[in-house]
């Protein structure tokens, strides 16, 4: 099989699927595999990603179809294990493969063998060779060396490489400016994805675990249970820092509250001596400020709390997973977790000491990769101030303060199209609040009272959103 003849398959189905199992699992027979294969095909699929020399000899003769074979072995301490050495190559040749999947990274391979010389060896069998890369520069290097096409499967895999979550579209657009064919893989499992890497400029997507592997769908799906043990919640902000114990049924059972001290090194001393001794399984801690949901760093602070950007929370030394995020998202995430909002597009409005604002759909929450959150408060209002300046405090008694908060709600509106907007915080609970929702059939009070950000807390411990 040429190029083009592979192109021209992929141009009428350009799903490829990826028919493995991992070892020792219960899909791990050819006869397994060649029905998930035959399944696949009989939806119009037309080239097929497989692994294993009898698996491929298998659903090559069961299905006809055009095959991109690699062999997965481990050579500790190489790291390089896909399709790594001549031997590989020249088995996978042996056992038909149209295409020959290999590592087209620059690491050293464990037999010493050169990609460029393996890549000659399919060349010389008349095959075409499938280079598996990682960054943009592997991709480079795989072109230098005589790769026929390019996958992506490799990118978050390698210590040269970060994981996304979800596809790693960035590597996928440098890899399609080199003018080999690509194909996407690693990730992939909704539709949309698929269609964004066509439009991106993938000539196939590879999908395998969506597609041929109940394992992984079975646990993508399993619902995460909450902690048989109790939690702390920290609510952090301008004038109070607040922790609370909540049993694992979301019941606030006790709470303690200081005025914020003006140092990190005192704020989480005073956490560390409330949450000391309890038993806790997790800790979540919402706060002002930007915050990295990966690393639970301050990435950026407005000044509201002191010695705050560029300090984290892993220094509570609990021992324990702790959860941190931007007080808005935190809030918004206990809202979209109450019994009332589960199913819903919720956004929440939280005007207390300043304005936070968080948005939850289909049990995601809308932020950053960093945990930016939106910056409705930043907002300027016809008046010249922003939305917080009219609202935060003290300010929301003051002529306008109602118009600034019907502002925020109709930009909310227009922007998100939420089905609830739930207010918290003193002032979105109080006067402005009522005659908010008065209005507007949309916008509800917050159902956990003057504690709505202690309860997110809670819910980042108890039920951990995705990132």
């Amino acid at each position: 099989m040429t190029l083009h003849d592979l192109l021209v398959e992929l141009r009428q189905a350009p799903l490829v699927a990826s028919v493995q199992a991992d070892p020792g699992t219960p899909l791990d027979h050819p006869d397994a595999l060649v029905r998930l294969a035959q399944s696949s095909i009989a939806e119009g699929v037309r080239v097929l990603r497989l692994q294993g020399i009898e698996n491929i000899k298998a659903i090559r003769k069961a299905t006809g179809a055009p095959v991109v074979g690699l062999l997965k072995r481990e050579f500790t301490p190489h790291h390089v294990y896909l399709t790594s050495t001549m031997l590989d190559v020249l088995a996978l040749i042996s056992a038909g493969c149209e295409g020959v999947s290999l590592d087209g990274t620059r690491r050293h391979r464990p037999e010493g063998d050169s990609l460029a010389k393996m890549i000659e060896a399919i060349h010389a069998h008349g095959r075409l060779a499938v280079a598996d890369v990682d960054t943009l520069d592997s991709a480079h290097y795989a072109k230098e060396c005589g790769a026929d096409m390019l996958t992506t499967a490799l990118a978050g895999y390698t210590d040269e490489s970060v994981m996304t979550v979800g596809p790693d579209f960035g590597v996928l657009a440098a890899a399609a400016t080199l003018g080999l064919p690509v194909f996407a893989e690693g990730r992939y499992s909704q539709r949309w994805h698929v269609e964004a890497a066509m439009r991106i400029g993938a000539a196939s997507v590879v999908v395998g675990g969506a597609l041929n592997d109940p394992l992984k769908q079975t646990r993508a799906l399993s619902p995460t249970l909450p902690p048989k043990r109790p939690v702390g919640a920290v609510d952090l902000g301008g004038t109070w820092l607040r922790f609370a114990l909540f049993d694992p049924s979301w019941k606030l059972l006790k709470m303690d509250r200081v005025e914020t001290p003006a140092t990190h090194a005192v704020r989480i001393e005073w956490v560390r001596s409330r949450a000391h001794g309890l038993g806790l399984a997790a800790v979540g801690i919402s706060s002002g400020g930007t915050i990295d949901p990966r690393t639970g760093v301050v990435v950026e602070s407005k000044g509201t709390i002191p010695d705050h950007a560029g300090h984290g929370f892993g220094d509570l030394g609990l021992d324990i997973p702790i959860r941190a995020l931007n007080d808005g998202l935190a809030t918004a995430w206990g809202h979209a977790c109450h019994p009332a909002f589960a199913a819903r597009r919720v956004a929440t409005l939280a005007l207390g000491t300043g304005v936070g604002c968080g948005f939850v759909a289909e049990q995601r929450i809308w932020m950053g990769p960093h945990g930016e959150y939106p910056r409705l408060n930043d907002l300027p209002l016809a008046g010249g101030c922003t939305v917080e300046e009219a609202l935060g405090g003290s300010s929301a008694d003051a002529e306008g303060a109602l118009d600034a908060a019907r502002e925020a709600v109709r930009v909310l509106e227009g922007l998100y199209f939420p089905e609830r907007i739930v207010l918290a915080g003193s002032v979105g609970l109080g006067r402005l609040g009522e005659a908010l929702a008065r209005e507007n059939p949309k916008v509800v009070g917050s159902p956990f009272g003057e504690n709505a950000g202690l309860y997110g807390a809670a819910a980042l411990a108890l039920f951990p959103p995705p990132t």
